[in-house]
């Protein structure tokens, strides 16, 4: 992954921006790993955990396991977000194996949600609907390639039913855990984007400038101030 350094201006001179540049700050695998971001991966890790328990005990048709991973992903980058992904996986599927493979669709959406906050796509409603769009279908691809190939298309979840459902309809094996990958994706992604840009934009000023994506979300408002 090719490394960029970031120009950050300083809060009390936002205007001469040119004249009066802040810190430097480099993003890429090398740099993301910052003390704070590993710190704040098991916080992540918990969030994820504590979503795919009441996901798992409630029979939810969707797993809600992913807010920590896109929180985490959103200010500190791709490589913490799918690092927090994997390791929540890891923990889940001690108490429920078949968590394990799903640490691929995991790591997938927190990779893909750093991408998406690299490119500044969370500063704004309009970029978040269209984040939750686009990790929902990398997500939705890499969780039916799972279930087909690791448990045959059946994995003992609430969404079986949804797949029951259109194997009765007369639609392939295929064709059905696609769907109810898509369907549960989309539902499961909305959720978690949610949640997590509402804490992100809720997140004060100087803890978000001490992170290499937390920058863009300082709000211009209190900057002017």
């Amino acid at each position: 992954m090719p490394e960029r350094e970031v120009v950050h201006c300083s809060m009390s001179s936002r205007s001469n921006c040119p004249e009066q540049k802040g810190p430097i700050m480099k993003r890429g695998l090398r740099y993301d790993f910052s003390l704070l971001a590993l710190l704040l991966i098991p916080v992540g890790v918990s969030v994820n955990v504590v979503g795919y328990q009441l996901s798992s005990i409630l029979k939810f048709p969707i797993f809600i396991d992913q807010i920590g991973t896109l929180f985490v992903s959103m200010i500190g980058g791709p490589w913490v977000g799918m690092v927090t992904g994997l390791m929540g996986n890891v923990i889940n599927g001690m108490l429920n194996p078949v968590a394990f493979p799903y640490a691929l669709v995991a790591m997938a959406t927190g990779f893909v949600a750093g991408i998406l906050s690299r490119w500044k796509w969370y500063t704004n409603i309009v970029g978040a609907v269209a984040a939750c769009v686009v990790i929902s279908v990398f997500a939705a691809i890499v969780k039916a390639l799972v279930t087909l190939v690791v448990f045959g298309g059946v994995t003992g979840a609430g969404s079986d039913l949804i797949t029951a459902a259109f194997l009765v309809a007369g639609t392939s094996l295929i064709k059905s855990v696609f769907s109810t990958s898509i369907f549960t994706s989309i539902a499961s992604t909305a959720v978690d984007v949610a949640v997590s840009w509402i804490i992100l934009r809720k997140l004060p000023d100087r803890f978000l400038v001490k992170f290499n994506y937390g920058m863009p979300y300082v709000r211009k408002s209190r900057i002017a101030s």
